[in-house]
């Protein structure tokens, strides 16, 4: 858009806007687009939060801290927590998983205002990297960013928990560089560990240096202002060779939050298995479809019965059964815990009949669980035992 005022003059036939008007036209024209964009900003995450709430939040929660699927807010991303990474898996879901592939479903437009909606939950570190160098080219020389660069690192790996860690007996130095995503504007500072020496670089500048066999007139740890967005943070460091790395840190809002620096691995994890053994166990856990009080009698011929101590009932029974504590291992979601078996048909139900009921203890003794409730007044006990390999009996005294 062009203005012309009367004021404005020719020279050489051409029309020219004085230097106050084309400043004033200058200053009209780019307010006009910056409302367009932020018109089109706000409607594009309208846009995502209507596609969120209607979709998204069955497997990730209304908040995005997860459920059947999982967190979009922790610091764990297994499959990658860039917005290009985001956005793949947004349209092409995630195999042998409930994450579909919305390609088909919706728009290239609301495709990209989700990927930035949950890119906007992000919050401390995220695509961490951690380089592993060996000890002779940096030996008795400061830890720089330079000087990393003209070595050739043994790996490179990037860490889906987003914290630094080392495996068991590692050897070698650190380079470990990742984006820093702050919500709050505040003044940090960072909080090491005095193990080793240790570099830490914020937007290509040093803030925290330590050497721990040097003097600490020598050292820095400058605290620094910092605004919302998405930040450079590179870390170099070494220590001596132990059975494990001890390299710990924080960064720290003054008056605020704290986000970790270094953690532990969250892959390989053992799935914690419930299986039957020559005595009975009661297990309490969530398990879908359940009752919160729920309690789970798994017997030595690996029957496992569900009893509603409120209710006394069975409530449903498996052979050849078994719990996961973890099915959420694979992809750190809230999934409650699992029951593997076949069912059990036809079983009994209702036990106990009464006016007033209230249950009293749980006892597990040999192969029976013993099931203790005050029933109108008067104690029973429900004794739930094995049967056979794939049954069992109930007794009630």
């Amino acid at each position: 858009m062009t203005v012309f005022v009367e004021s404005s003059f020719c020279i050489h036939g051409m029309h020219v806007i004085p230097d106050n008007e084309m400043k004033r036209t200058v200053k009209f024209i780019l307010c006009v687009l910056g409302a367009l964009v932020v018109q089109t900003a706000s409607a594009d995450q309208k846009r995502a939060r209507e596609i969120y709430n209607q979709v998204c939040f069955n497997c990730h929660g209304l908040d995005f801290s997860g459920g059947i699927g999982p967190s979009l807010k922790d610091s764990y991303w297994r499959h990658g927590d860039s917005p290009e990474a985001i956005l793949e898996v947004i349209n092409k879901g995630i195999p042998a998983a409930e994450m579909i592939a919305f390609e088909t479903v919706f728009p290239e437009s609301d495709r990209l205002a989700l990927r930035d909606l949950i890119v906007a939950q992000h919050e401390g570190l995220r695509g961490v990297v951690r380089a592993v160098y060996p000890r002779a080219p940096f030996k008795g020389k400061r830890l720089t960013p330079a000087l990393f660069d003209v070595v050739k690192p043994l790996s490179k790996t990037r860490l889906p928990e987003n914290v630094y860690y080392f495996e068991r007996n590692g050897d070698g130095i650190l380079r470990g560089t990742s984006k820093l995503y702050i919500k709050e504007a505040g003044e940090y500072h960072f909080a090491i560990r005095p193990i080793g020496r240790t570099s830490i670089l914020l937007n290509g500048k040093e803030v925290h240096y330590s050497d721990e066999k040097t003097a600490k007139n020598t050292h820095v740890n400058r605290k620094f202002d910092l605004q919302p967005g998405v930040h450079d943070l590179e870390i170099l460091h070494e220590e001596k060779t132990t059975h494990s790395y001890r390299f710990s840190g924080v960064l720290q809002r003054v008056g605020g939050e704290r986000f970790a620096l270094n953690g532990r691995s969250l892959e390989g994890n053992v799935p914690k298995i419930i299986k039957a053994a020559p005595e009975a166990k009661v297990v309490r856990k969530w398990i879908d479809g359940l009752p919160p009080r729920t309690l789970l009698c798994l017997l030595p011929n690996q029957v496992l019965v569900a009893y509603n101590p409120q209710t006394a009932e069975v409530i449903q029974a498996w052979h050849s059964a078994s719990i996961n504590q973890t099915p959420s291992l694979a992809d750190r979601s809230a999934k409650p815990s699992e029951i593997k078996g076949a069912p059990i048909l036809d079983i009994e139900s209702s036990i106990l009949k009464a006016k007033t009921l209230r249950f009293l203890r749980y006892e597990m003794r040999l192969d029976t669980v013993h099931l203790v409730s005050l029933v109108d007044g008067y104690e029973k006990t429900v004794k739930i035992a094995p049967e056979g390999t794939q049954s069992f009996k109930l007794t009630v005294k």
